[in-house]
């Protein structure tokens, strides 16, 4: 009865090593399983990007665009054959300073704070002439979103041409249990029907080929799925302790982490 305990403890050590050797750390998610020949279909073709960078590029206002906080307005006043020039920005109650005036302009159209301007100017000025040009700046951060079996998932800043790979680099890249030949990238503002496109980034890693590395667009998000065998993985960590609680009574600790490969 003596013999039969330690050699089944042994045959149960046997078993959990061979677990872990069969299914922790022996995935290279980078390796691409299919041959050089083979080449993922192509999908939904992409329109190029605009060139911009991470803030979006001055706008033009029309005649109707009203004046918001952080606009800039450009004010000359005009009299006789004299003018001033003034450059204000409209601040969060919606005034705006010009020379030693104070004026609301907040929600008004350029044309609108001209009159304002004018009004203002004439305890002050004989038959002052205002023009206002609104210039307006939309400091928006381009972003795309990286979720599913990564490092630090969430809301990345965009770069300029960015693409899966880069965006992936930006979150440490992808666990070992990733399934980086079927990366999503969820793209469109209709949920009920997104456009779904397919990034094989283990081609890129084995062959060098980067025709699915694909470009992003703004609000792109990306999904990194984890296959069945990360499934395995995580469960082959949780039930190791149990195995080496089981057995540590009766074996050296030293002797556990060799098997276990620690």
């Amino acid at each position: 009865m003596r013999r039969l305990i330690p050699r089944a403890f042994i045959g149960l050590l046997s078993v959990g090593a061979i677990f872990a050797m069969g299914f922790l750390g022996c995935h290279n998610p980078a390796n691409s399983s299919l041959p050089p020949s083979a080449i993922s279909p192509t999908g939904a073709a992409i329109p190029p990007l605009s060139k911009g960078d991470v803030y979006a590029d001055e706008t033009v206002p029309t005649p109707e665009t009203p004046i918001e906080t952080g606009d800039t307005l450009e004010v000359v006043i005009r009299r006789g054959a004299g003018e001033e020039k003034f450059s204000s920005v409209v601040r969060e109650t919606g005034n705006v300073s010009v020379g030693f005036m104070e004026v609301n302009v907040g929600g008004i159209t350029a044309a609108v704070a001209e009159s304002r301007l004018q009004d203002a100017a004439v305890p002050y000025m004989r038959e002052p002439r205002v023009q206002v040009l609104l210039k307006k700046k939309v400091l928006k951060v381009k972003r795309v979103f990286v979720f599913g079996d990564v490092k630090k998932p969430g809301m990345v800043p965009m770069q300029r041409h960015m693409t899966v790979l880069q965006a992936l680099a930006a979150v440490d890249m992808y666990q070992e249990t990733a399934l980086m030949e079927e990366v999503r990238v969820i793209r469109g503002g209709n949920l009920a029907k997104p456009n779904i496109l397919m990034a094989d980034l283990a081609r890129a890693f084995t062959y060098g080929d980067m025709s699915r590395n694909l470009a992003l667009e703004e609000n792109d998000i990306i999904f990194v799925p984890r296959e069945h065998l990360g499934d395995a993985s995580e469960a082959g960590k949780m039930i190791m302790p149990v195995i080496t609680a089981a057995i540590a009574p009766l074996y050296p600790v030293f002797l556990i982490n060799a098997v276990m490969g620690r």
